[in-house]
C-alpha cells in the first residue's frame, strides 16, 4: 500500500489523505474524477480472487443496497487496477476518536450517538451484513451531533471480535465519565447479553433520551415556576 499516498492516483480517483489502515488495507480520503465529489476508497489488501476479498467485494454489494441516515453509502464495489476496491461517500464532520481525544462527552451526546450507531447495525444485520467492529475511528459525528458509521470492512470474518450490544455499550462507556441510573441499567443488561439485537438496545436508549427529556422539562417547569413565585413576592412586597 506504500504507493498509494496523497497525491496519487488510483484508476483516475486522486488520493488526499490516508485514513486509516486494517490488516493490510487502507482507506484513502480521494476525489472522484467523473464529478470531482469527495469520496472513501476501501482498498483490499490482498489481490481479487482471494477468498478474503471475495467476501470484501460481496459485502461491499450488500451495503450498497442499504440506505440508512446513520450510515455511510456505498456507491460501489469493482476492481481498479489489479485492487479490490469499494467507493463510499466521504464521512462528514470528525471521527468520534478525535473528539474523544479532546476529553470525554456529557452521557445525553453519547447515548444518541450509540442509539443512532445500533440503529445503523440494526439495519446492516437485517440485510444479513456482519457489522464491523464498533469502534470510535469508525464513527463520525457531523456539525449537527448525528453519529454515521462506516460499515464496510477489510478484516476477514475470522479475525474479527463479532460485534454486539455489549460492543455499543462498551462505546458509551468511553465516552463518557457521568453514567445516570437508567443509562446504567442499561448497560449493564447489554454487557450481560440481555439484547437480542441491536435494534433492541437501540429502542432501550430512545427510551433513556425520552426519560431524561421528560425529567429536564419537569426540572425547567419547576425552576420557572419558583421564578415566577419570587417575582409575584417581590412585586407585592413593593406594594406595602
Amino acid at each position: 500500500m506504500r504507493e498509494l499516498h496523497p497525491g496519487s492516483e488510483l484508476a483516475g480517483y486522486r488520493i488526499e489523505s490516508v485514513e486509516r489502515e486494517d490488516e493490510g488495507a487502507a482507506v484513502l480520503l480521494a476525489r472522484d474524477p467523473s464529478d470531482e465529489r469527495a469520496v472513501t476508497l476501501h482498498v483490499a489488501g490482498e489481490p481479487p480472487g482471494s477468498l478474503s476479498t471475495t467476501r470484501f467485494l460481496e459485502r461491499a454489494h450488500r451495503l450498497g443496497s442499504v440506505e440508512h441516515p446513520h450510515l455511510l453509502d456505498v456507491y460501489a464495489a469493482r476492481t481498479l487496477e489489479g485492487r479490490a476496491v469499494a467507493v463510499a461517500e466521504a464521512p462528514p464532520g470528525r471521527r468520534l476518536d478525535e473528539l474523544l481525544a479532546e476529553g470525554p462527552i456529557g452521557p445525553a451526546p453519547a447515548i444518541r450517538i450509540a442509539r443512532q450507531v445500533a440503529s445503523a447495525v440494526d439495519a446492516l444485520e437485517e440485510v444479513g451484513a456482519e457489522p464491523p467492529p464498533l469502534t470510535s475511528e469508525r464513527i463520525w459525528v457531523d456539525g449537527g451531533g448525528n453519529a454515521l458509521l462506516d460499515g464496510l470492512d477489510t478484516i476477514p470474518a475470522m479475525q474479527r471480535a463479532p460485534s454486539s450490544s455489549a460492543a455499543l455499550a462498551g462505546l458509551i462507556a468511553d465516552m463518557t465519565t457521568h453514567v445516570p441510573g437508567p443509562l446504567a441499567t442499561v448497560l449493564t443488561r447489554a454487557r450481560e447479553g440481555a439484547y437480542l439485537s441491536a435494534g433492541q438496545l437501540a429502542d432501550e436508549l430512545r427510551e433513556v433520551e425520552a426519560c431524561a427529556l421528560r425529567h429536564r422539562r419537569r426540572v425547567a417547569t419547576a425552576v420557572a415556576l419558583i421564578a415566577t413565585v419570587i417575582t409575584v413576592a417581590i412585586l407585592l412586597a413593593s406594594l406595602l
